[in-house]
């Protein structure tokens, strides 16, 4: 019999009055975590573990966040507002919370950029400009910070004059298992028809390679895909979700598909359907099993011998892409939707962390380098990061 259990904190909040501008559609004003006034008794009798917020100053939206090689937490975020919207930079806090901001070149806007380690220690990361789209390196030692501009084939057909300009962003970015990095990206012409997406792939010394995505699913013949949210696989192939841009929508996890794209380090590329034998999951999980998000918002977990068990998550997915999620010290899955942190057993029990107030939330979630869970606190306008240890 499947267990929910739902705790609430208690908190003292702080309203941040600015609405910013983001190159995503307009999201609630945050209501900051301030300050957790200890541990309360959920229903079964669970302590529920206090949740500390560290605002990170002159930041006015993240993305992203990730484990650093220097024991430090490492975000994507945005500064300024209007009337120029917000600018990219990277972020570098500690874990007592002292923050320290990077510029970007060229001053980008704040899209959606994906950050992680590379397996030279580097800090990479994606960007967008009205011009074009990039991957990042920053060396923490130094804070030297080198982009590697995109440079795209033209679209077959050729985009009509009318529905341009073309809207190009890489977004999610992983360390590969082959040494290189690897990210996806996303294209939109005129708000209706869909170019190419891509998996890219480039060198830590900077050499970009892209592997064209079909448009379409035999799965999903109406359905016009692009990959999201790449993650390396327990086989050692990279996996990106297919997001339905059908309509001109190709913001994340808004339209998720039932449709999964591998590719093998060596470039090939094969879209399958999540249902598919082929597919069993890209996270292994603590008992050796798979774990996958699916599109209809279930956790489904794969034994190695085939076996599957789907485990309702509690939540829908949406703009907050709660089809990524980590293994936390605990040995448990842990994901976010937005407006609360959950906890997932293997066995499928789950603990729901409320943030309080209307506009309090999370929307991305990593494990930190000091046993606890980061995560992105709140939407628009959230210049803060979270942190969340655990209980046995």
């Amino acid at each position: 019999m499947r267990r929910i259990v739902t705790n609430s904190l208690r908190v003292a909040i702080v309203l941040i009055g600015a609405r910013l501008a983001f190159r995503r559609p307009p999201r609630p004003l945050l209501a900051l975590l301030v300050l957790a006034s200890g541990p309360l008794l959920a229903g079964c009798g669970q302590i529920n573990p206090p949740i500390s917020v560290y605002p990170a100053p002159g930041v006015q939206g993240i993305n992203q966040v990730t484990s650093g090689p220097d024991g430090d937490l490492w975000f994507v975020g945005g500064t300024g507002g209007p009337p120029n919207g917000l600018v990219e930079v990277i972020g570098r806090m500690t874990p007592s919370g002292v923050t320290k901001l990077y510029p970007l070149p060229g001053n980008p806007g704040l899209a959606f950029a994906g950050i992680t380690v590379g397996p030279d220690n580097n800090i990479w990361f994606t960007y967008s400009t009205n011009t074009g789209t990039g991957v990042g390196r920053l060396s923490p030692g130094t804070g030297q910070i080198v982009p590697f501009p995109l440079t795209l084939p033209p679209s077959v057909p050729p985009i009509p004059s009318s529905d341009l300009p073309l809207n190009t962003q890489a977004t999610d970015i992983i360390a590969g298992p082959d040494g290189n990095l690897w990210f996806d990206v996303d294209q939109i012409a005129g708000g209706v028809i869909i170019p190419e997406g891509y998996v890219g792939r480039i060198t830590p010394k900077g050499t970009i390679t892209l592997y064209p995505v079909p448009l379409t699913h035999s799965d999903q013949p109406n359905a016009a895909l692009q990959p999201q949210t790449i993650s390396v696989g327990a086989d050692g192939n990279l996996w990106s979700r297919l997001t339905n841009a059908n309509g001109g929508s190709s913001i994340p996890g808004y339209s998720p598909s039932s449709s999964v794209v591998r590719v093998t380090p060596a470039g090939q590329v094969t879209i399958l359907s999540e249902d598919s034998t082929s597919f069993r999951g890209y996270r292994l999980g603590p008992g050796g099993d798979y774990w996958w998000m699916t599109s209809t918002g279930a956790f489904r977990r794969t034994s190695p011998a085939g076996e599957i068990t789907d485990f309702p998550a509690d939540t829908q997915l949406g703009f907050w892409d709660p089809t990524h999620f980590v293994v936390g010290p605990d040995q448990d899955l842990w994901y976010v939707d937005g407006s609360s942190l959950f906890r997932m057993t293997e066995t499928g029990t789950i603990t729901s962390y409320h943030a309080p107030g209307n506009n309090s939330g999370a929307t991305w979630i990593t494990a930190g380098p000091d046993g606890r869970l980061w995560f992105v606190e709140g939407a628009s306008g959230a210049g803060a990061l979270g942190a969340l240890r655990p209980s046995a």
